[in-house]
């Protein structure tokens, strides 16, 4: 008689994403082949040292450059100047309006649970800021 052994908690709920995984329509998984990010290997050359900023950040070298223009354009034409001025302060805040615009993409409607506990990611460490803010998640994630 062969003994029935037992299968642990986590064998089961590894093969049940394996069936999920395997009962997947097909367009899905080709759907997210096309979603995986690439990699491009940058060409060495003039392209290899160009940079690039965030978009919040060219929008405000823009504001400040449209007021350095609407500063030196001033004494030649007040009506140029104005419209420098407030295409400026437009361009200064729009980085604000559109995070207000998306909603608060930091506070979700109900926590993201998986087999009825909740899961908690670590949030994003980008910049000095995102580094604080990882800490903070780390101190209190201790108690």
């Amino acid at each position: 008689m062969p003994q029935e052994r037992r299968s642990s908690r986590l064998e089961e709920q590894i093969l049940e994403i394996l069936e999920k995984a395997e009962r997947e329509p097909r367009w899905r998984r080709w759907l997210r082949r096309l979603r995986r990010p690439r990699f491009l290997v940058p060409h060495r050359g003039l392209h290899a040292w160009r940079f690039s900023f965030p978009e919040s950040t060219a929008l405000l070298a823009g504001a400040f450059l449209l007021a350095l223009l609407a500063v030196l354009v001033r004494d030649w034409s007040r009506t140029l100047a104005m419209l420098l001025a407030i295409a400026s302060l437009v361009s200064f805040f729009a980085p604000v309006v559109r995070q207000l615009a998306r909603g608060p993409s930091w506070t979700p409607d109900q926590p993201r649970r998986w087999r009825g506990r909740d899961i908690v990611l670590p949030p994003a460490r980008r910049g000095i800021i995102g580094w604080f803010r990882y800490q903070w998640w780390r101190l209190r994630r201790r108690w």
